[in-house]
């Protein structure tokens, strides 16, 4: 299998939010979501009480104009009820973590025929923190290779 990676990064010092977009409409499915959240200072990872809090859904494409929308705009896709929410964590639950789909991918999904697109809302990074946010993607005709 090969995946293709989305990566954001983020910077605390630069603001204590990330809000974003994913429009990869090649991905058959999401394989893996990973976040690393370092102590700029040290260069280790944070404790997960100072990690951040993470929100990712699926979103109707048409609520989000592009990978670089405003928080606004993100924000109020997450608060419509048409999304699917993949990972939800509260700020200080975990700075780093891995997961994967164990197998079964996450499901690239539409709802009503319409095309969604992936949006990350990532807040709460304290001012010394710097990470990224990694996601793993199959493509079609990767899958449909190995169907």
């Amino acid at each position: 299998m090969i995946c293709r990676t989305t990566v954001r990064r983020f910077d605390g010092a630069q603001g204590s939010t990330l809000h974003t977009a994913i429009f990869n409409h090649e991905a058959a499915d999401l394989r893996f979501v990973a976040l690393a959240t370092l102590d700029k200072g040290t260069g280790l990872y944070l404790d997960a009480a100072q990690g951040p809090a993470l929100a990712i859904a699926w979103v109707p494409q048409e609520r989000v104009r592009d990978e670089a929308s405003a928080v606004a705009e993100i924000d109020a896709a997450l608060a419509n009820p048409d999304q699917v929410p993949l990972l939800v964590l509260a700020a200080g639950e975990r700075a780093v973590f891995y997961v994967s789909d164990a197998g079964s991918p996450f499901p690239a999904v539409g709802i009503k025929g319409s095309p969604m697109v992936l949006v990350v809302r990532l807040t709460d990074i304290t001012a010394a923190a710097h990470g990224q946010l990694t996601l793993g993607w199959v493509q079609q005709e990767t899958r449909s290779m190995h169907a």
